[in-house]
């Protein structure tokens, strides 16, 4: 019999929900705030963990989103971003991730009059781009979030990024943020133009907000949905979202941290798999939550006793679900199937 432990990093994988600012490395962080010339508590990487990753004893979103607030202004200039952007890509190389959609809003790393939302977008691409170049088994594409609690101004800048970039490096949409303050039909005006563009989008929805926040992101056209954890409170959505297939980015470890559920134990996800939605397995934010997509296939195994094939069967949804266009995306999808075939042939269907 497989054993998922041995196997679960050299799987092919697909990561559909990563932000690029939840994933900088703690050594980076440190550099970055060297040449700025910032003071920080300690030099020793392992000891900057207890600022920059999320406790093991968080309990709130508040807690999980002061780790951002330790760093962020480092991440501000063109040489960061593009930093960040292809280390992300060599560390998810590390553990056979194929595909990598990484996620951003670019007003909040832009400086106003110094570096702007565009030359956000423009500097996270360089990085993924040459990230892809030296590290070739990996395909990426970047989704814009328009993200709740932004001014107009700053969403109209992402809009015009979008239009500029998709197509080139951009693959889709995402809207971002607190949905419990900030519901979905405030910033419905931005996805109607994603809609007439042919861009494909996904919503943060049913995490911090009820199942009405997942039900307005799919009447606007949402393909997927990030995270999805309270879908389970309206059995007609439910039923819909199966019907109609739509994938729902879920991460694992994150619901916990920021206790969208009390434990794992809450955690819907086998529910969800049992009544045949669609479920991915994805990391939210690599770096605060210090994991990686190997960690949550063990845990989803671990914890909802999911069998090799039924883990086998979620890594596909999320090949499938990619925004990545149809032709890179199957050709993407077919080699990856053959090659979990070959590590799990006992367990391949």
């Amino acid at each position: 019999m497989t054993d998922i432990k041995e196997i679960a990093q050299k799987l092919p994988k697909a990561e559909l929900h990563c932000h690029l600012d939840g994933s900088v490395r703690p050594e980076t962080i440190l550099a970055l705030a060297k040449k700025r010339g910032a003071k920080l508590p300690t030099e020793d990487v392992k000891e900057l963990k207890k600022y920059v990753c999320v406790p093991p004893s968080c309990r709130s979103l508040a807690e999980f989103l002061a780790c951002f607030n330790f760093f962020y202004d480092f991440l501000k200039d063109p040489e960061a971003v593009e930093r960040i952007s292809y280390e992300l890509v060599e560390d998810v190389s590390r553990e056979n991730v194929r595909i990598l959609e990484v996620r951003f809003a670019p007003p909040l790393q832009e400086v106003p009059g110094k570096f702007s939302a565009d030359e956000v977008v423009k500097s996270a691409l360089a990085g993924l781009m040459r990230g892809e170049k030296d590290f070739p088994g990996v395909k990426t594409g970047a989704i814009l979030c328009f993200y709740r609690s932004l001014t107009e101004k700053q969403n109209d800048a992402t809009l015009t990024a979008l239009k500029k970039y998709f197509g080139h490096g951009v693959i889709g949409a995402d809207l971002a943020g607190d949905e419990s303050g900030y519901p979905f039909a405030i910033y419905e005006k931005y996805f109607r133009v994603a809609c007439d563009m042919g861009v494909p989008f996904t919503a943060h929805a049913g995490e911090a907000a009820g199942p009405e926040s997942i039900k307005a992101a799919i009447d606007a056209g949402a393909r997927r949905i990030g995270h999805g954890t309270r879908l389970r409170e309206d059995k007609n959505l439910l039923r819909r979202v199966t019907k109609e297939r739509i994938p729902l980015e879920i991460c694992l470890t994150s619901n916990v941290q920021t206790q969208t559920v009390k434990d794992y134990s809450y955690h819907p996800i086998a529910e969800y798999f049992e009544d045949n939605v669609n479920i991915t397995l994805n990391t939210d934010d690599r770096s605060i939550s210090d994991i990686d997509l190997t960690h949550e296939i063990i845990i989803a195994k671990e914890m909802y006793g999911f069998s090799v094939s039924e883990i086998l069967e979620i890594i596909k949804n999320g090949f499938e679900a990619s925004f990545l266009d149809e032709k890179t995306r199957k050709e993407i999808t077919d080699k990856s199937i053959k090659e979990m075939m070959t590590l799990c042939p006992e367990h391949s269907k």
